[in-house]
């Protein structure tokens, strides 16, 4: 009975320090977040406004064929798709944020994490290269430009910062170690 009663105070200590740690990380990610839309908002409004714009001014790239287009464009949407299910898959079995507007509890450096810090960044911008091909619209280029900028310059460094000061030297080595993007 006392080694239970010990093993539960241990748990309830555990679960009090988690949620001290918790409360932090809140803290530290809502400033470090401050001011940015969450980037599917933002990936979702450059989608309208390119397609939007392929409506009213057209601007057509040199991909004439029809099949050619559908052939190109498909096995990028399947390798966005992948990359997308297979990252969200490993931070649902971690139990750590998918969504942006929650704290990081860990980070991950398993399957599509191997590859990019960043899958479910890279899967948006690969569909959007999968949409320029498909659509033939020189819009979702402007799209694809503003997206990787918006990505690389305002909210991944943001990230990477508040990684570094939550994770310290693990994930600067594993910084080191997977690039940005491929």
């Amino acid at each position: 009975e006392t080694i239970i009663k010990d093993l539960n105070d241990r748990e309830k200590l555990n679960y009090l320090n988690s949620n001290i740690i918790d409360k932090r990380n809140m803290e530290d990610w809502r400033n470090y977040f401050k001011g940015i839309l969450p980037p599917p908002i933002i990936f979702f409004i450059l989608i309208l406004i390119s397609f939007l714009a392929q409506g009213m001014f057209p601007v057509n790239l040199i991909f004439n064929n029809w099949y050619t287009r559908l052939f190109v464009s498909v096995p990028i949407l399947v390798v966005s798709g992948w990359l997308a299910i297979d990252a969200s898959l490993i931070l649902r079995k971690n139990k750590t944020a998918i969504t942006y507007y929650k704290p990081t509890t860990k980070f991950i450096i398993e399957r599509s994490f191997r590859i990019t810090r960043n899958p479910l960044y890279l899967s948006l911008l690969l569909v959007v290269v999968s949409l320029i091909v498909i659509s033939n619209s020189f819009w979702y280029c402007v799209t694809l430009l503003l997206l990787f900028i918006f990505f690389d310059q305002f909210v991944v460094p943001r990230e990477e910062r508040y990684l570094e000061k939550i994770f310290g030297e693990d994930y600067i080595k594993y910084k080191n170690s997977v690039s940005r993007w491929v």
